[in-house]
């Protein structure tokens, strides 16, 4: 009996679970404070109020727990298709560089192209693959601009995660959480850039062009909220070893010159005779 109860204090972690378990404690207070005030109070009825309470506490986890799973699924499903997006360019230039030069690269260089273009990252944020998979037809306009913002995306993504698993593990940040920083604010003025260079390859229509101004507006904030968590650790982490000479600080907020082009990864282009490297 109650097992959603039991299951919920008892075996879940994390910023959801908690926010879970202090909804279903307060809706069961709710529930006693209510029927108490205004029904008689005797010995059996404050145990059926009992029950009855944790009954509807554990019918309200099970419903929050499958709106959840079911919204798991759904991103799960709109992360796939942007990740086929990214599959869909990387292969259009394998396959102009396969046609322009005569000999064929190796399976472990093509093998090496794929797994440092995989969007490893961007599952952390749910918001991000929702927004990106709502804009997915930019993609049809310019692919490469799409494939970029892609990629750009998930290495902010991979920098965020990259800090967090390495103060989880050790209990302090990487000594070099400063510069990941500027790299993630360099990366955001890139891709919120990559988003409005669609501006050049849309339909020339005021729609779409409020379309688009809506549509990097919206990114903007959530492209910074990655951000500030950026800024959050980096701040922790001048906190936590102090100010010395080596301490870097960085500015947030600053406008830079614009250099897109400099993102992070690309695909060789035609004509390439080697491999480029990846960043992130």
């Amino acid at each position: 009996m109650f097992e959603n109860i039991q299951n919920l204090f008892l075996n879940k972690h994390g910023s959801y679970y908690r926010f879970l378990q202090f909804e279903s404690i307060s809706i069961f207070v709710i529930i006693l404070i209510f029927f108490t005030f205004f029904f008689n109070k005797s010995y059996g009825f404050v145990i059926i109020l009992i029950v009855f309470a944790l009954y509807f506490s554990d019918s309200y986890i099970k419903v929050k727990n499958s709106n959840a799973i079911e919204f798991n699924e759904i991103t799960m499903v709109k992360l796939e298709t942007l990740k086929g997006i990214s599959s869909k360019y990387i292969e259009s230039k394998l396959k102009m560089i396969r046609n322009s030069n005569a000999q064929n690269m190796k399976s472990a260089d093509l093998k090496r192209i794929y797994d440092s273009n995989n969007l490893d990252s961007l599952y952390i944020d749910a918001n991000l693959i929702h927004f990106l998979h709502s804009i997915r037809a930019l993609s049809d306009y310019n692919l490469n601009e799409f494939f970029e913002l892609l990629k750009g995306v998930n290495s902010i993504l991979k920098i965020k995660e990259d800090i967090d698993e390495y103060y989880d593990a050790n209990g302090y940040y990487p000594d070099n959480t400063s510069e990941l920083l500027e790299g993630s604010l360099e990366l955001r003025k890139n891709v919120i850039n990559n988003l409005h260079n669609f501006i050049y390859t849309v339909p020339k229509i005021n729609k779409m062009y409020k379309y688009l101004a809506s549509s990097t507006e919206r990114f903007s904030i959530l492209i910074s909220r990655v951000i500030d968590s950026i800024h959050s650790s980096y701040k922790n982490n001048i906190n936590l070893r102090g100010i010395n000479t080596n301490t870097k600080f960085v500015t947030y907020n600053t406008t830079k010159p614009n250099d897109y082009q400099e993102n992070y990864s690309s695909i060789p282009g035609k004509g390439d005779s080697k491999l480029l490297k990846f960043y992130y």
